[in-house]
């Protein structure tokens, strides 16, 4: 077997296991997610938990603020955020609806933090130490 022919056949096998690789590391990722859930935090505190992934029809619901302030929070399939609020700059409303989990909504002047986590069948409490 000549040197040339060797190369193109050490090439090919590198080529299939990378891509072998990467089909399984997707298979494994879209198998682990179980959908995504905003975490809604008042004052530092846990207060309630949506699931964005099973909204059948889109809802709205009220956080009443420790001032008296309040949030309006909209709720859709796949996306959450604050639709009215009584605090002076409405900069949360401006951020409209969200589905990312990189950037939280926030409402400062409410305290208010509202965070999206995709969820995985690996994110059972226990961490990834500990796994």
């Amino acid at each position: 077997m000549s040197q040339k022919k060797k190369s193109m056949l050490l090439f090919l096998v590198v080529a299939l296991l990378l891509v072998l690789s990467l089909v399984a590391v997707f298979f494994l990722n879209s198998h682990n997610e179980q959908g995504e859930i905003a975490r809604i935090y008042q004052d530092g505190k846990l207060i309630r938990e949506v699931s964005l992934t099973d909204v059948a029809s889109p809802y709205e619901f009220q956080v009443e603020a420790s001032d008296g302030g309040y949030n309006l929070i909209r709720v859709e399939k796949g996306a959450i955020g604050i639709k009215d609020a009584n605090c002076p700059d409405k900069i949360c409303q401006q951020r409209g609806m969200v589905s990312d989990t990189g950037y939280p909504v926030t409402c400062l002047p409410h305290k208010l933090v509202i965070q999206i986590e995709r969820l995985t069948a690996a994110s059972d409490g226990i961490d990834a130490v500990v796994q």
